[in-house]
């Protein structure tokens, strides 16, 4: 199988609570798992930045998807690659929220001291995940 990985952020339209959140990561974990699609997500609020990593055609197929969700907008596709191994295999979807990215964990990987996932580059928002990641799992 020809893997890729994906990277996109994207704003939401409407006010995301905790049983709007569930209700998409529920979902998203279904289906990923269905397609053997594995990723993260990060929210803060207003926007989305999402790594999904998998087949060519699984994550084409996502993201045709993606683009017609309509509760979003401003799809912004940072990363579309080829890649010989998955930085995220063993999560259908994780979700980190945005708050816990401290100071300086935003000001390493983007170009504020804000969550503002539009200035980073693919290679800044994958570091940025998988920092992000890595404080959330306990060590070992």
């Amino acid at each position: 199988m020809h893997m890729v990985r994906m990277v996109y952020v994207s704003t939401s339209i409407r006010e995301v609570d905790s049983d709007i959140l569930q209700s998409i990561l529920g979902t998203a974990q279904t289906n990923n798992a269905a397609h053997d699609l594995t990723g993260l997500l990060v929210f803060d609020d207003k926007y989305f930045l999402q790594v999904i990593e998998g087949g060519r055609t699984a994550v084409s197929r996502l993201l045709g998807n993606l683009y017609k969700d309509k509760r979003h907008q401003d799809l912004l596709l940072l990363d579309f690659d080829s890649i010989h191994q998955r930085r995220f295999p063993n999560w259908s979807m994780q979700f980190v929220p945005a708050v816990d990215a401290t100071k300086d964990v935003l000001l390493r990987h983007g170009v504020t001291s804000k969550f503002e996932p539009r200035n980073l580059t693919k290679e800044s928002a994958v570091a940025f995940m998988v920092e992000m990641l890595e404080r959330q799992s306990p060590a070992g």
